[in-house]
């Protein structure tokens, strides 16, 4: 046994339900704790392929594991008190939780997990249209190069602005304008993949990060598509109104190396659409047309 090793509090987890899965979760990363073993008869409890991943050894009854982790402390999270009275007997009252206290800190650790993942979707998201915001955006962004990279592979950045928006903004009202740009999300939503990212940029700007690229043409269908389903008429609380959209597409690696590149390119080329006469896509590189 090493130094490191017993520095660390070594957790004997008992019960490899959804219980154990949280606390395998919690404590995996924490340097103070070591999970020596966890316990359950079901073979096909959820807690024991992360335990598999992890190399954490697992046991069918308490006295082998008992014996063979040689634990500080064990979690019982099975309900079950007999359990509890024998793992106390063996380690001492004060190196056992179970029952209530057991139950207690699981709901506990749920209840932030579950705060933390909603805190983390919240701060990830546009509040308006539930799509990625920028900053999911340009996390996957970097995610699809450093694959690309990788894998000598492609992908397609598109920078897609709403025509005309704030006139529909201004004469039918912000509730029109919000119920139009939740409708645009979902509209060019349906023309990707569900690999592929639809973002939220900011006001009337949304982005598109296509993955897997094999031909420029490919990306071509999916800005025509987008650019069909913008331009059918919008039924916003009642009222009609039609807007169009100016696409930008930046490809990976021609038209940069780095996120900002390709996403300064689609910017570019989306203004280059805009004067072309809206109601259009543009490759970077493309001249005025």
């Amino acid at each position: 046994m090493t130094a490191e090793s017993q520095s660390k509090q070594r957790v004997l987890v008992i019960g490899a339900g959804r219980g154990g899965t949280a606390m395998l979760e919690l404590f995996l990363d924490d340097p103070l704790i070591e999970i020596v073993g966890i316990i359950d008869v079901n073979p096909q409890a959820p807690a024991l392929t992360i335990a598999a991943q992890q190399g954490i050894r697992y046991f069918t009854g308490l006295a082998e594991a008992i014996a063979a982790s040689r634990p500080c402390l064990a979690l019982n999270l099975t309900g079950d008190d007999s359990v509890t009275a024998y793992a106390e007997a063996q380690l001492g009252n004060s190196n056992v939780i179970g029952g209530f206290q057991a139950r207690f800190l699981w709901k506990v650790i749920t209840h932030l997990k579950q705060s933390n993942e909603q805190i983390l979707k919240l701060a990830q998201h546009d509040s308006l249209t539930a799509l990625p915001n920028r900053i999911l955006f340009y996390d996957r962004l970097n995610q699809a190069m450093t694959r690309a990279s990788r894998d000598k592979g492609s992908f397609a950045v598109l920078f897609i602005d709403l025509d005309d928006f704030k006139i529909v903004n201004d004469t039918l009202g912000h509730d029109a304008g919000d119920a139009l740009l939740r409708e645009a999300a979902k509209r060019i939503t349906a023309c990707i993949r569900k690999s592929d990212t639809v973002a939220r940029m900011g006001g009337d700007e949304f982005t598109v990060l296509i993955c897997n690229v094999r031909t420029p043409t490919s990306v071509e269908r999916v800005a025509k598509k987008i650019v069909a389903n913008l331009a059918s008429q919008f039924d916003l609380n009642g009222q009609t109104c039609s807007i169009s959209a100016s696409i930008g597409i930046a490809l990976y690696p021609d038209n940069g190396g780095t996120t900002e590149q390709l996403v300064k390119v689609a910017d570019d080329a989306m203004y280059t659409a805009k004067y072309s006469g809206k109601n259009c896509y543009r490759f970077g590189g493309d001249w005025l047309l």
